[in-house]
């Protein structure tokens, strides 16, 4: 199985956080780059049909099997051990998808960060454009026990500027798998952690094949592919499209923002119309439109499944983490465009 590099050229749209274990955020992790892909293609995965509820480890969180090495080395005597037969070997095992491409016990993923290069982070500079540290909102003030409460987020400084990272992919699913994947990050993705407040979106400015025998680096200006191929894993190809008319089209598009809270749907994507050019005013109007359209989930459980929750609460085993998330994408001229990406679907999966 060779493998090639492909350089791929970010900058942030919002923050990057891909803090440590101190809950400091000193360099970009490589390991929190790819749990996100990995994150995303699941979702892309289970939304498109490619898995179902029965791939799905709970206590993992993730779609996933584990194999032992007699069984996975079985296998390759009977297929061979070239990629196909390494495929073959693995869906013979009944190993989901998402498993393949990024890895599980007893098989190493097949997407691999090579390194980060020139991470030109500004976070430190006047021009760091985001709140930080503990931010009241004074237009979601209310009244409790005759005392006047003002909710608060609180913002950390992530990585803000320009960076490269050299992915390292084998050949056979540069373009059918792992291009598609960077169109859908750039489109719709987040990478990192703080996804609750809009943090971890990234836009690629540039892909490029380093072609190491030549010594050359080479433009790539065809890699936003809409469309994943997934013949060669034995499955329905899958389509980006917004409510296109193609029956596996992942995006539906919201006509109002109440349907983010959907169980029913696939990922859905609601715009907000007072979108403007200043980044932190956008950030701010989303969180407030966010709390008015949590506060009117009036079941606690199903709020906490859609809207995420802070701690333990006797009785709930629910998923961690919000399932609707502020969405903002930097358009040219420093124009934006915004609303909400809505992944309530996958609660199915809980």
């Amino acid at each position: 199985m060779s493998k090639v590099e492909v350089k791929v050229q970010f900058e942030t749209i919002t923050p990057l956080w891909t803090g440590d274990a101190w809950m400091e955020n000193n360099e970009i992790r490589p390991s929190s780059l790819i749990g996100s892909l990995r994150f995303w293609f699941e979702v892309i995965c289970y939304f498109g049909g490619v898995c179902s509820a029965k791939d799905f480890d709970k206590e993992k969180g993730r779609f996933e099997k584990d194999i032992k090495n007699d069984e996975i080395k079985k296998r390759l005597l009977k297929h061979g051990t070239d990629f196909e037969g390494q495929i073959e070997a693995l869906k013979e095992l009944e190993v989901p998808l998402p498993a393949i491409i990024f890895g599980t016990t007893g098989w190493k993923s097949l997407i691999e960060i090579k390194e980060i290069n020139n991470q030109n982070n500004q976070n430190s500079t006047n021009n760091y454009p985001f709140p930080f540290n503990r931010v009241e909102f004074e237009e979601l003030k209310y009244k409790k026990d005759n005392k006047e409460i003002k909710p608060a987020w609180y913002f950390k400084k992530g990585f803000w500027g320009n960076f490269e990272v050299v992915f390292r992919v084998p050949e056979e699913i540069k373009e059918t798998i792992f291009f598609p994947l960077l169109n859908f990050m750039d489109k719709y993705g987040y990478w990192g952690g703080g996804w609750n407040i809009g943090y971890g979106r990234l836009r690629i400015n540039r892909v490029e094949i380093i072609e190491k025998e030549v010594n050359n680096v080479k433009e790539v200006s065809d890699w936003r592919k809409d469309e994943f191929d997934f013949s060669g894993f034995g499955k329905e190809n899958v389509y980006l499209g917004e409510n296109d008319s193609k029956e596996n089209g992942l995006i539906n598009l919201a006509t109002t923002k109440n349907a983010l809270a959907r169980k029913d749907l696939k990922i859905t994507y609601w715009k907000y119309d007072k979108c403007n050019s200043d980044v932190k005013e956008v950030l701010k109007n989303l969180i407030i439109e966010k709390s008015n359209l949590r506060v009117g989930v009036n079941d606690r459980k199903q709020r906490h499944y859609i809207f995420g929750k802070t701690g333990n609460i006797q009785g709930e085993d629910l998923p961690q983490g919000s399932k609707i998330l502020p969405y903002i994408n930097r358009l040219d001229n420093n124009f934006y465009e915004c609303g909400f990406l809505s992944i309530a679907g996958i609660l199915s999966l809980y």
